[in-house]
């Protein structure tokens, strides 16, 4: 019997806290139904932007990639002008590098003949 009256108390005493917050709650927001429509229709706006969002950002992205394949054939030919330009400057690099170590050489042999002339 104290078995059934505890859980007597029990439901009562929860029924009582969600009437209390309950009717709290009503008189805090008279207009639940209005409050539940704004809710509602601020979350399809919400839905509607990011749908927009998706959206726009495909159709940039779609853009964007044919941009990038208009824009293939002159990055092509201006790897090739480079390349070219590589190509033709290699023996002019090698020869003056060539030039370079012959001038260093003959500076080393006049700093010799130099050092030579000063002990002697």
């Amino acid at each position: 019997m104290a078995k059934k009256n505890k859980h007597h108390f029990l439901r009562y005493t929860l029924l009582s806290f969600l009437g209390y917050h309950g009717g709290k709650y009503v008189l805090s927001h008279p207009h639940p139904l209005s409050d539940l429509k704004q809710t509602i229709t601020e979350t399809m706006t919400s839905i509607h932007d990011f749908s927009q969002a998706v959206t726009n950002l495909k159709t940039s992205t779609t853009n964007l990639q044919k941009a990038i394949e208009k824009s293939q054939p002159t990055l092509q030919a201006i790897q090739r002008d480079v390349d070219r330009f590589e190509y033709k400057l290699q023996p002019r690099l090698k020869k003056i590098d060539e030039l370079t170590q012959d001038i260093n050489k003959q500076l080393d042999g006049v700093n010799d003949q130099h050092s030579q002339n000063h002990h002697s």
